[in-house]
């Protein structure tokens, strides 16, 4: 090996320099240096000096994350692995707006890891080791746990917010007093994020109401509309819970159908003072007219609702008023009599009426549905006839055969149907949204004859029928099977 060669040699291997001058001193310079034992341990000891260089080079330094005394995976260093945790718990409760917490016990300890072989924890690797938590705000209604939302002042919130909905404050509405008629609390819990609803959805499913399923099997007088009115229900929510059927569809005795009963959760009691103006309903007085031939008819005056200005004290329960004390009344308008002229004689009536007695016999139901609201007084007012509840569109049928009077708007009663059924028995027909007759035209009992709505003076869809007797409302239950 020339010079230059050899001196490369020993500059690239420290070790053999080292051995060189041990070589060169005195005291090593004797003969027992060369024994093998003394070589062996010299070169094994440089093979593990050299194999720790090669292994420190090709790997790298971790923390191993223990969750409750169990390794779950590697990470870079405690404080990479401390942010993973950090990660997971903000994305557990990222769509309640909250960060999520944990109880677990949490550690780390160093470790040694190949670069070719080190793969750290992930992020949803850690999702399934790490039991998470928020402390949450839970609302029970007679002890029983209903809504949890994310805090407690959520809870509260949403409270409030429910009762918005129902005591709304106005120049004509002074709302004193607002509570729940249940038992309502609310109280910090430690839950699991999944059992967490925002407050939207909180609020969304207290609107919508608790709804129970049942299921009912169908009598041998039954049919749809008396099986709603048995359950206090719409026709229209007994078939939307059977769905495939309509009014045509046949029931038998035995049959099993589905009831879905809709009750709220909570119901809000508010009291107050309120101010409405409300409508004076137009009479309708029939006066005999030598002029016209027999059996017809003419409106001689036509009606018109009046109005007046009521001030009560009312008490009422979600959107319903449930007792109403008249405070004050005054009538800004005078309602103005509906006058019906008709020929001397009349034809027979098809249905049977009894005689002597002013009452009338064989009437039948105009809407199968349940009644709203009765004849009689309520609110400080006289009610002259029965609200029965129907949807927009609803069809409505004639009470008994007759004669239609009048078939157009009638002020508060908006569009409106008067029939005339002879021998002084009148029935009338209000707030359809659609009229199918016309004044004139003669009809037969169970005869489609308008569509349910909510024109005039109505606060929503309904028929408002009423039963008249020689110009007289009277009370229609009294007439009706």
């Amino acid at each position: 090996m020339k010079k230059s060669s050899l001196s490369l040699f020993f500059t690239n291997k420290p070790w053999l320099q080292s051995l060189v001058w041990l070589q060169n001193r005195s005291w090593f310079s004797k003969e027992w240096w060369k024994s093998p034992k003394i070589i062996g341990g010299t070169l094994a000891a440089f093979i593990v000096l050299g194999s720790g260089g090669y292994y420190l080079a090709n790997s790298s330094s971790a923390a191993y994350l223990i969750i409750n005394g169990e390794k779950v995976g590697i990470v870079v260093n405690q404080l990479s692995g401390q942010n993973l945790i950090q990660t997971v718990l903000q994305e557990k409760g990222a769509t309640l707006g909250v960060v999520a917490k944990t109880h677990d016990k949490i550690e780390f300890t160093p470790a040694r890891v190949s670069k070719d072989q080190f793969q750290p924890l992930s992020e949803g690797e850690l999702q399934d080791k790490l039991s998470t938590y928020i402390e949450a705000g839970e609302i029970t209604i007679a002890n029983q746990p209903i809504f949890i939302l994310p805090s407690l002042e959520e809870a509260q919130g949403l409270l409030k917010s429910y009762q918005d909905i129902y005591t709304k404050t106005s120049d004509t509405n002074q709302v004193n007093e607002v509570s729940f008629e249940e038992q309502v609390e609310t109280q910090s819990v430690e839950v699991t994020p999944d059992k967490v609803l925002t407050p939207e959805q909180a609020l969304e499913k207290l609107k919508q109401g608790n709804i129970q399923k049942q299921e009912y099997t169908v009598q041998a007088s039954d049919s749809w509309w008396l099986i709603a009115r048995k359950n206090n229900m719409k026709t229209l929510e007994v078939l939307a819970a059977n769905p495939g059927t309509t009014l045509d569809t046949k029931i038998k005795p035995g049959q099993k159908i589905n009831l879905a009963k809709v009750t709220p959760f909570l119901t809000v009691v508010s009291k107050g003072t309120r101010i409405d103006q409300e409508t004076i309903p137009f009479d309708v007085e029939t006066k005999t007219d030598s002029s016209l031939g027999s059996d017809q008819t003419k409106v001689a005056q036509a009606g018109s609702d009046g109005q007046k200005e009521v001030k009560y004290i009312y008490v009422q329960k979600n959107d319903k008023i449930v007792s109403k004390s008249v405070i004050e009344e005054k009538v800004t308008k005078e309602a103005v009599k509906q006058v019906i002229a008709k020929g001397p004689k009349s034809t027979p009536m098809v249905v049977a009426f009894s005689r002597g007695s002013g009452q009338a016999s064989g009437l039948g139901w105009p809407l199968n549905s349940h009644i709203n609201s009765y004849y009689g007084y309520r609110w400080g007012g006289f009610h002259t006839g029965i609200d029965l509840a129907g949807d927009t569109g609803d069809p409505y049928v004639a009470a008994a055969a007759g004669k239609v009077v009048s078939a157009g708007w009638g002020g508060g009663y908006g569009n409106c149907i008067v029939i005339d059924h002879g021998n002084g028995i009148m029935t009338r027909y209000a707030h359809s949204s659609k009229m199918l007759v016309s004044a004139g035209q003669s009809v037969a009992k169970g005869q489609t004859i308008g569509l349910v709505g909510a024109t005039g003076n109505a606060t929503g869809p309904h028929l408002h029928f009423e039963v008249i007797i020689n110009g007289d409302t009277v009370n229609p239950l009294n007439y009706l099977p």
